[in-house]
């Protein structure tokens, strides 16, 4: 269908029920924000056959910093969503992304570049040499694409781009067959080798999967993906994610300091990762551990052993109804984030500790009325907060008051992945 076709189609209301599914609140809002896509695309690429394409953010419930370690994790998807427009073009790749422009790719002539590392440029590179090398068919486009995710806060913005280029070749070119697996397995390995950062495979699966999850990475070749029916309206309890307005770029040493020193006592037991290593042992060393490899990392992975728990016991209340056993447990989870982990503030940071002070300042306000915990990676980024609904209205406006207007939200969990809509 033409770009133009699909813009009177959502003036009319004809193809509105697709929008329905993906958005329980902000309809309007969401049918504006697809209309000014549209209207980009035909700006940039001219009036063309297009495809819509809807890719979540994400949020982590539980198994802070244990899917790089092959463990388990506790996630979710949200409504807070990437769309890209797209259409099919001889060879070469054209991506808008926010406004931004992305050099265009010759999608015949993919590699590695050591001067794009760090750029969205490399991610396509590595989406779509990811692609080939799995024998898939790859070929060019032109995309618009509109993230709603805000970029290094803990959301899943780079899987979630990731996520997109996969799905844009997966409808475009292989019919949508590509299984959800291969996806995930080649959005980190285009951030792990083409945009050289570490990363599990966590934020891939949640956007790329969608729901509420419990995903086991014991095999990170075929993770074991479980979602659970869970209806949060059922417990009086929202669910907030308050940004620290810290931006994560300057705590990559930090970041990458988890994983790291989590593999060097795996390393002391001779094992690659953690998921390799008995409680039990860990436990009977642990005094010898500490002193070969250091207390941090021993307490790092300490917190790895007793989060692997937490993730099966959170879910088994969840799928039992038994709300008040989960936040206890989400409340064990913060505090070993905080104690044992040590994800909260970079290190080297005196003044700007914002994840803390959101935290502490938190817990001291809903008292017996909520649970909070940091989100993601860490050290700035998100925290989250379960908050009884008769509070949620004050809780927000306090957040707001301490770290700056629109800094606490209210979001909302998404049954679906990655998926298109048009």
């Amino acid at each position: 269908m033409l770009a133009s076709e699909v813009l009177k189609g959502l003036s009319s209301g004809e193809i509105i029920s697709p929008l329905k599914e993906l958005y329980s609140e902000n309809l309007d809002e969401q049918i504006l924000r697809y209309k000014d896509a549209i209207e980009s695309f035909i700006d940039y690429y001219g009036d063309q056959d297009i495809m819509i394409i809807s890719v979540p953010g994400k949020c982590e419930i539980g198994g802070n910093h244990t899917d790089h370690q092959r463990g388990r994790v506790l996630a979710s998807a949200i409504q807070v969503d990437s769309i890209g427009i797209v259409a099919k073009q001889e060879r070469y790749a054209k991506v808008i992304y926010n406004q931004l422009s992305i050099n265009e790719i010759d999608t015949e002539n993919i590699k590695y570049n050591e001067a794009k590392k760090g750029t969205m440029e490399s991610l396509i590179h590595g989406v779509l040499f990811g692609l080939h090398q799995k024998n898939y068919h790859v070929g060019g486009f032109n995309a618009y694409i509109d993230c709603a995710i805000p970029r290094n806060i803990g959301l899943g913005s780079s899987a979630n781009f990731n996520i997109m280029i996969g799905t844009i070749i997966n409808y475009l070119y292989n019919e949508g067959q590509i299984e959800n697996k291969y996806l995930v397995q080649i959005g980190r390995f285009a951030t792990n080798t083409f945009y050289c950062k570490p990363s599990g495979l966590m934020n891939e699966c949640v956007c790329c999967v969608g729901g509420f999850i419990k995903v086991d990475f014991k095999d990170p070749n075929s993770p074991d993906i479980c979602k659970l029916d869970v209806d949060f309206s059922k417990f009086d309890y929202a669910l907030c994610c308050v940004n620290s307005n810290l931006v994560r770029s300057d705590t990559t040493v930090d970041y990458d300091s988890v994983p790291a020193e989590m593999v060097k006592v795996a390393n002391f037991f001779k094992k690659d990762v953690l998921r390799e290593v008995s409680y039990d042992e860990f436990m009977k060393n642990y005094r010898v551990v500490r002193a070969r490899v250091g207390d941090r990392p021993a307490l790092r992975a300490f917190h790895f052993f007793k989060e692997e728990e937490r993730v099966l016991k959170q879910s088994e209340a969840l799928e039992k109804g038994d709300f008040n056993t989960f936040l206890k447990l989400v409340r064990e989870s913060g505090e070993s984030t905080f104690k044992a982990l040590q994800n909260i503030y970079p290190q080297q940071s005196i003044r700007c500790q914002n994840i803390g002070t959101a935290i502490v300042l938190s817990e001291n306000y809903l008292g017996d009325d909520g649970v909070v915990k940091v989100n993601g990676g860490g050290f700035s980024g998100t925290m989250l907060a379960f908050v009884k609904t008769d509070r949620l209205k004050d809780y927000v406006a306090y957040m707001d008051s301490i770290l700056g207007k629109g800094s606490c939200h209210v979001i909302h969990t998404r049954e679906q992945g990655a998926i298109r809509v048009l």
